[in-house]
């Protein structure tokens, strides 16, 4: 049994926002962050944008909603724009649920999904103190710095 939850790095924090270019814009010019890329995710109701922190500190995620059903304007209607979740890349994510369910007595929210370029779960807020925290790793052959990942389309 793993003696933690095998944390490698921090990736991102998001932010929920009704309108993405005025939060993109906002976020650029008060912390001086770069626009890595631009997405739209038209099947899950979202789009946004990734901005790059300073030396490879992490990336601040913008989310906005994409049409009324999207989980991003139900988020929006229930608590206001905020942040949504914190990401982190841990070394093995099946070893990462099994330490949540026997160490910490959490069962992971939605179970473990993969969007073709990473592994994933999510650790629900009632069990966090308040905060969504978003767990992953890279399939192989995928990663930041691989020409094979795919961030989508720009808009």
């Amino acid at each position: 049994m793993a003696k933690s939850l095998g944390w490698v790095r921090f990736d991102h924090y998001s932010i929920a926002a009704p309108d993405a270019e005025q939060a993109i814009a906002f976020h650029e010019k008060l912390f001086g962050l770069e626009r890595d890329h631009v997405f739209r995710s038209p099947s899950e109701g979202f789009r946004g944008a990734l901005l790059n922190m300073p030396d490879g500190q992490g990336q601040v995620e913008i989310l906005a909603p994409f049409g009324d059903d999207s989980f991003v304007q139900d988020f929006l209607d229930k608590r206001g724009p905020g942040l949504h979740h914190i990401t982190i890349e841990v070394e093995d994510i099946d070893a990462a649920v099994e330490y949540l369910r026997d160490e910490l007595g959490i069962e992971p929210y939605r179970g473990i999904w993969s969007d073709g370029q990473w592994r994933q779960t999510f650790i629900h807020p009632r069990d966090t103190g308040g905060i969504l925290y978003q767990l992953f790793e890279w399939l192989p052959g995928h990663g930041p710095d691989n020409p094979l990942t795919d961030f989508g389309p720009a808009e």
